[in-house]
């Protein structure tokens, strides 16, 4: 078979159009030809197992983007000093420049690299690990019950989309001190700043002064209402962005812009990766009839089914590095500027990580997967977000969602780097 590093256009070095492999007899195979246009395939893991049994990480071309694949090659990129997460020569993609999405994207804490990365981490990394489990819990579970009262997720398709998309948001704002009048406008803003981003990042959506008008209209408000947010901050206010702000305090390093933009950073990060993690345990439930017995007999379950579903069927199926400095990374010699797509849900399914890896197994031993990354940059929502899909699917199971056929009715957002699961009639 033809390789499919040798059939991507590298014309666009995010480009995502998703073709079939050319076989020698000249027929098309049903698969992406690129890791870009994999995460909204409809399977794209034997395309994913092909890529891991070769070269454990390539280039396309002299002037293309290095693939890291395997497990050694993946985790290699990201705990190298030498990979960062932006290009050094242009920490903020050009379209944003001078505009508020920029304002909000310049100060992530997972856009940053260097002498503001530490302190920023440690920052964010307290404040999550600080959240009470209970309060957690418990407010996800009155949020979700109200919520499924009001959609009824469990009459069709379109409903269930709704639910799953509006509840991590929800559980999110609320923990952030969001009042509720205004979850429907933030999550609208946040909408708009995150296709800003991503269509000037990954070029998925396609970039356009609508798009960037949108965004910046958008980014705009959530940056006001932050704002008014932290100024009115009381010393007994219990929220999570409180929280923040006062983790920030203590740094002594970090001022009220960096604290604004890491809030509406935590809810860039936790609403479609939160949503799309619930989407993708109801798809495996329903591909794996045992799996989904097992579940609806005991419900404690629940967790270890999340956690076959980060590794089987992540929701981030990759991510971009690049490369500071001329140097070797993952046994390749890069130069400055290089860009490296790192396939995280490929090494996920690596043997050498996992034996038997295209089985899923909910009491698998020894699970490993990368879907939170590793190093310096590995996310530190894990536990927040499994504990909101774990709830989320409870309820649904309790209202009687049907799963039986979703595996059916299901595709994929188009995107370059997220698997999103969005279900039809």
């Amino acid at each position: 078979m033809v390789s499919p590093r040798d059939n991507a256009d590298t014309s666009d070095p995010l480009n995502t159009v998703s073709r079939g492999s050319v076989m020698p007899n000249g027929m098309v195979t049903d698969e992406p030809t690129h890791v870009r246009a994999a995460a909204a395939h409809a399977d794209p893991y034997p395309f994913y197992a092909r890529l891991v049994s070769g070269e454990p990480i390539y280039r396309e071309g002299p002037a293309g983007p290095w693939v890291a694949v395997s497990a050694a090659a993946v985790n290699a990129v990201l705990t190298s000093p030498l990979c960062l997460t932006r290009p050094a020569v242009s920490p903020v993609p050009e379209p944003l420049i001078g505009t508020p999405v920029a304002e909000i994207f310049s100060r992530l804490v997972r856009m940053n690299d260097g002498e503001i990365h530490c302190p920023l981490k440690s920052t964010v990394t307290t404040t999550l690990e600080g959240l009470n489990e209970r309060r957690v819990t418990d407010l996800a579970n009155d949020l979700a019950k109200d919520l499924a009262a009001t959609i009824k997720p469990e009459e069709d398709s379109e409903r269930l989309n709704r639910f799953v998309s509006a509840l991590p948001a929800q559980i999110i704002m609320s923990l952030l001190g969001i009042p509720a009048a205004s979850f429907s406008d933030v999550s609208r803003w946040m909408g708009d700043y995150g296709a800003a981003a991503t269509a000037a990042v990954t070029g998925v959506p396609k970039f356009t002064p609508a798009i960037l008008q949108a965004g910046a209209d958008s980014s705009a408000k959530l940056l006001g209402l932050f704002r008014g947010m932290l100024e009115a901050l009381r010393d007994d206010d219990g929220s999570l962005f409180a929280t923040l702000s006062r983790q920030a305090a203590r740094s002594g390093r970090l001022d009220a812009d960096l604290v604004i933009a890491n809030g509406i950073g935590l809810m860039a990060q936790g609403f479609a990766g939160t949503s799309a993690l619930i989407g993708s345990t109801l798809v495996a439930l329903a591909r794996h009839p045992d799996a989904l017995a097992a579940v609806r007999g005991d419900r404690a379950l629940l967790g270890q089914a999340i956690q076959e579903v980060l590794r089987f069927d992540p929701t981030t199926h990759s991510t971009l590095r690049f490369v500071a400095r001329d140097g070797v990374v993952a046994g390749q010699a890069m130069q400055a500027n290089d860009m490296i797509i790192v396939t995280l849900a490929a090494a996920s399914r690596d043997p050498a990580l996992n034996p038997d890896p295209d089985r899923f197994d909910m009491f698998r031993d020894n699970r490993r997967y990368l879907e939170f990354g590793a190093g310096v940059h590995a996310c530190p929502s894990a536990v927040l977000a499994t504990t909101i899909a774990e709830i989320a699917l409870s309820h649904l199971l309790g209202r009687g969602v049907v799963c039986e056929g979703l595996e059916e009715r299901v595709s994929y957002r188009h995107s370059a780097h997220v698997r999103m699961p969005v279900f039809s009639v």
